[in-house]
């Protein structure tokens, strides 16, 4: 009988240590499963296959979605009430998820599962509501190193990504397991309508400045009440519901009273200083000088157009684009936890359910600090970074970094924000006496800024004790007109703001937006870093809403 040259074969993993351990049956084959990622992902070049496979394979997953529901919409198929959001999954989390993490199940109905992936004669546990996979699947015994039986048991779909693995990169999609060329052709999947994954464009119609209309009974609830602003735009103010109540009315007067302050304006502001990036784009030397000058005066810097925008669908598929894992695990600020504890309405999720429950009418929820680290200040800006530029690139030759130090140091210079409609961010600042930018990329925000009408002639102390005032404004509003001054910022995409340490500020977001952002210090800024910092001292729990660890260690 004739040889022919067989190709090299790599190795089949062993698993000895396994069939000795008290492991499961389920917890065994998740144990190879996160084995045969880690070995595959070795080599540079698969580790990048696997990835640019995954990305491209939930693509084409969530444009299939789009496509069946927009011909659904085409053919009279019942679709979602007038005014309301999509029809939403209720989760029911497993005992590995938090509790509190989002409603709405993370994972998709209808990509089919390589048979690599599923270990022949076991039943995984079943994480999501309802499966909606294939039924039947043969398996491949080649990662198991098991001999081939028959018949193949019925297998379930496995729906939440923390039941099914460690690894960083999401293992239900069928080309990254596999060399099967067309998989969404060859493995028949039963189709299940289901709503789709919501998308909205956040690069908001300038022109117009209605911004309720066109969320109402979409994104917000559609008993939601509107505010007109100073600058002749119209908004929503807060609404949830519950039992025929606005939870959020607390929220929703606030708002409408912040609404009330003065838009800030170059010819009249005395506490802000505004700039035209277009003035200043072959002169960045003396921007850097402008804005030195400006916040070493206790001034906030807005920069007029600082990027192009360009119109963009905030989706998975935009966040993916900036580095951001639908599975990225993130704390989120949810504005009804906030009505029963103030000082902790953080909740657990992932980014996807997140982005899911931006339709959701009652849900008001943002994300403080996504994970954006190749973000930071622009170049024509980053000499104004002193603990980068004079700490971290000139002097840690004579003063060496030790073995250990807080990630913040770099973490904190690139983050981003992303925000739904009508959520309130009470006044407050920054924490450890840094200077903030922050630059909007879509949507719109309303950034008021405070300055004590005194400030020059008070006291530390006394400040430190009438500062913690600004967090009740509606309450304290009579007393805050009189003694503060304030002044709103709109920032639209494109814009960018920059102000100095212990600046109070509020932030109204009114449409869904992602703003990219950091923090830093500046030689030019120290004594005010300095007050800053003794303020949190005295009132930190509730004078700020993000809490750093590493600033003792720029400092050093």
């Amino acid at each position: 009988m004739p040889q022919h040259d067989q190709p090299d074969k790599k190795p089949r993993l062993q698993h000895a240590d396994l069939s000795e351990s008290n492991l499961t049956e389920q917890e065994k084959q998740r144990e190879r499963q996160r084995r045969w990622l880690a070995n595959e992902k070795r080599d540079p070049a698969r580790a990048q296959e696997i990835k640019e496979r995954n990305t491209a394979n939930k693509r084409a997953w969530r444009k299939q979605k789009k496509e069946k529901k927009e011909k659904a919409d085409q053919t009279g198929n019942a679709g979602p009430a007038e005014g309301q959001g999509p029809a939403k999954k209720q989760r029911v989390s497993s005992p590995e998820t938090h509790a509190e993490a989002g409603p709405y199940n993370s994972a998709p109905d209808d990509i089919p599962i390589d048979p690599i992936l599923l270990n022949q004669g076991e039943t995984l546990p079943q994480a999501g509501p309802s499966n909606s996979g294939p039924d039947h699947i043969p398996i491949d015994p080649l990662l198991l190193n098991q001999e081939i039986a028959a018949p193949t048991p019925t297998l379930p779909l496995m729906r939440d990504a923390e039941v099914m693995t460690d690894a960083p990169e999401p293992l239900h999609d069928a080309e990254v397991m596999t060399d099967a060329p067309e998989p969404f052709v060859n493995l028949p999947v039963e189709i299940i309508p289901v709503p789709p994954l919501p998308t909205f464009s956040t690069l908001t119609n300038l022109d117009s400045r209605d911004r309720a209309t066109p969320i109402i009974g979409t994104q917000v609830h559609k008993k939601s009440d509107t505010i007109d602003w100073s600058d002749g735009s119209t908004m929503v103010l807060p609404c949830i519901m519950r039992d025929g109540v606005n939870i959020c009315q607390e929220d929703a007067d606030t708002v409408a009273f912040f609404a009330s302050l003065q838009e800030s304006l170059p010819e009249t502001s005395k506490n802000i200083v505004h700039l035209h990036y277009k003035d200043w784009r072959t002169k960045s030397r003396q921007l850097c000088d402008e804005i030195s000058a400006a916040i070493r005066v206790n001034k906030a810097v807005i920069i007029r157009n600082i990027s192009t925008p360009e119109p963009a669908t905030l989706d998975l598929d935009y966040l993916e684009d900036r580095g951001m894992s639908d599975l990225m695990h993130v704390v989120i600020h949810d504005a009804e936890q906030r009505t029963k504890d103030f000082t902790f309405p953080h909740q657990h999720a992932t980014l996807e359910e997140f982005v899911n429950n931006i339709h959701d009418p009652n849900k008001i929820q943002c994300i403080l600090d996504v994970g954006y680290g190749q973000g930071g200040l622009p170049s024509a800006l980053s000499t104004l970074d002193s603990s980068i530029v004079n700490r971290w690139n000139q002097t840690t030759v004579d003063c060496p970094v030790g073995e250990k130090f807080h990630p913040d140091n770099f973490t904190v210079h690139s983050w981003a924000l992303i925000h739904s409609p009508t959520f309130w961010t009470h006044p407050h600042h920054d924490l450890d006496g840094s200077l903030t930018f922050v630059q909007v990329k879509t949507g719109e925000k309303k950034w008021g800024l405070w300055r004590h009408i005194h400030e020059d002639t008070l006291t530390w102390t006394h400040l430190s004790e009438i500062a913690p005032e600004l967090t009740d404004l509606y309450q304290n509003r009579k007393k805050i007109q009189e003694t503060w001054h304030g002044e709103i910022v709109t920032l639209l995409p494109g814009d960018m703001l920059i102000q100095p340490p212990g600046q109070f500020h509020a932030v109204y977001t009114p449409v869904t937006s992602f703003a990219t952002g950091g923090h830093f210090y500046n030689y030019e800024t120290m004594h005010l870093m300095e007050l800053s910092r003794y303020i949190d001292h005295k009132q930190g729990r509730t004078l700020t809403n993000q809490v750093h660890e590493h600033s003792l260690e720029t400092f050093q």
